[in-house]
C-alpha cells in the first residue's frame, strides 16, 4: 500500500533530508542548527526552497502582520522545525496554519529533532470563512452608529480574509482596516490601576466611544473574554464594548457593557 508520503514525494524527500540532518547533528541542539543543515541538504540535492523567507501581510496599504517561517519548499510545502523535550503543542500546530494560509500552501509539516528518532507530523490546511450574524444593537449602545461602523469593518475584514489566523494578526487587520477608513483608535491604551501603576490593556478604543477585544482560533466568545472586556470597559471609564472571536471553523461576537458600580 502506498504511503501519503510516497503520494506526496516532495514531503517524501523533506523527511529522508531531514532524518539525514538529525543523523548528522543528533538530536536536542538549538532549532538554528537543524535550519542550517537541512537547508544545505535540500539544496545539496537540487530541491528548490527559500530559507526562513520574511514577508509582510499588507491589508489595505498598512502591515497587519509579518511572517517567517523556518523554510517554504518548492512553493508546496512549508516544514517547520522544533527540538523540544515534550510533545507537539496546540501553538505549533496554529503557528504552522497561520504560515500555510498565508502562503496559500495545503501541506505543513512539523518536525521535532529533540528526541533519539526524528518525529514529524504532516497537517492539511482547508480556507475556512464565515461572516457577521445579524445581532441588533442592544439599548445599553449609546453609540450605535459607531457600533455599525466597527461591525461593517469586521465584515469587511471576513469577506477579505476568512477564518485562520491568530489574535495578533486579527489585531493587526483590524487597526489596517481602521487606519484605511480614517477611523479614530487607540491600540493598547495605557491606564492608570488606582495608584498601583500602569498597564497597557489589550483592547482597541474606537473614537473614544467603545472598547473591542479580539480573540481568535477557539469556539466562540468566552465568559473569561467578556470579564476582561468588561475590566477594560471599567478602567477606560466607558460604557459599552464589542468582543469579537475569529474562531476556526466561525465568527462569533457579543455586545458587553460595563459593569455598575457597587
Amino acid at each position: 500500500m502506498t504511503s501519503k508520503q510516497e503520494q506526496d514525494p516532495i514531503s517524501h524527500a523533506v523527511i529522508g533530508r531531514a532524518m539525514e540532518a538529525h543523523s548528522t547533528i543528533g538530536p536536542g541542539l538549538k532549532e538554528p542548527f537543524y535550519h542550517q543543515e537541512l537547508s544545505r541538504l535540500l539544496t545539496r540535492d537540487g530541491i528548490e526552497h527559500l530559507w526562513k523567507p520574511r514577508r509582510e501581510f499588507i491589508y489595505r496599504g498598512h502591515v497587519a502582520d509579518v511572517f517567517e517561517p523556518d523554510l517554504v519548499v518548492a512553493n508546496h510545502l512549508i516544514p517547520e522545525l522544533k527540538s523540544i523535550r515534550g510533545e507537539f503543542a496546540p501553538e505549533h500546530f496554529t503557528q504552522l496554519l497561520t504560515y500555510c494560509k498565508f502562503w496559500r500552501l495545503r501541506t505543513g509539516m512539523l518536525l521535532d529533532f529533540g528526541k533519539p528518532s526524528l518525529l514529524w507530523q504532516r497537517i492539511i490546511y482547508s480556507s475556512k470563512t464565515d461572516s457577521v450574524p445579524e445581532m441588533a444593537v442592544p439599548d445599553f449602545v449609546a453609540h450605535a452608529e459607531t457600533a455599525n461602523l466597527v461591525i461593517n469593518v469586521v465584515q469587511q475584514c471576513l469577506a477579505d480574509i476568512g477564518l485562520g489566523y491568530p489574535e495578533g494578526t486579527w489585531y493587526g487587520l483590524l487597526t489596517a482596516a481602521l487606519s484605511a477608513e480614517q477611523i479614530p483608535f487607540v491600540k493598547t491604551p495605557v491606564v492608570a490601576i488606582k495608584d498601583l501603576g500602569t498597564t497597557e490593556l489589550k483592547c482597541l478604543v474606537i473614537d473614544q466611544h467603545c472598547a473591542i477585544s479580539i480573540g481568535a482560533l477557539g469556539t466562540e466568545v468566552s465568559a473569561s473574554d467578556r470579564g476582561y472586556l468588561q475590566t477594560c470597559l471599567r478602567w477606560l471609564d466607558l460604557d459599552w464594548g464589542i468582543a469579537f472571536h475569529f474562531g476556526k471553523s466561525n465568527f462569533n461576537m457579543r455586545f458587553v457593557s460595563r459593569p455598575q458600580k457597587s
